[in-house]
């Protein structure tokens, strides 16, 4: 925050906090991650099963020589199924996010630079009775903003693991 002082008068300058966020759709619904949680988006998919493993959990992808776990974030979200094809990308998070891991989206749009004020966050309230999925839903939803290309929901990357732990 920047002060100037004139005689007597304080005029306060709050600069604009500006959030960049990389988008992917899920379906016909458009979400958001923050850009600093991303370390990189992956378009040749060749996941390896873990077998037993829980339906979220798609397996494992090798990125030159680092394995990453793979999310399905349609089942997290509890979408369709749907199979990969030639748009679907994985989105690899970095290491302040979590344990190396990433999730499989239908495809990836663009990144967007918005005000945070335009950012309506999501007010967990634990005693709201939900769900499975809708608490799900709410653990990793951050908020939700308006834009000329409609409603972006922003979700928690660090959540995407917690979520799979609490199953």
């Amino acid at each position: 925050m920047e002060e100037k002082q004139f005689s007597n008068i304080h005029i306060s300058h709050q600069a604009e906090k500006m959030r960049q966020f990389c988008t992917f759709r899920i379906d016909r619904h458009l979400f958001g991650v923050d850009i600093l949680d991303v370390k990189e988006i992956i378009d040749e998919i060749f996941i390896t099963k873990i077998h037993h493993s829980q339906d979220e959990i798609l397996g494992f992808i090798n990125v030159r020589g680092h394995v990453h776990l793979v999310l399905d974030l349609r089942r997290l979200l509890n979408f369709e199924i749907k199979e990969i094809d030639e748009a679907s990308r994985i989105i690899l998070f970095t290491s302040k996010v979590g344990e190396s891991f990433g999730i499989l989206v239908d495809l990836i749009e663009q990144m967007i630079e918005v005000n945070e004020k335009q950012i309506e966050f999501h007010k967990q309230d634990e005693n709201t009775i939900m769900g499975v999925d809708q608490k799900r839903f709410n653990m990793l939803e951050l908020g939700a903003c308006k834009l000329e290309q409609g409603l972006v929901i922003i979700l928690e990357a660090k959540k995407f693991l917690e979520v799979i732990k609490n199953n």
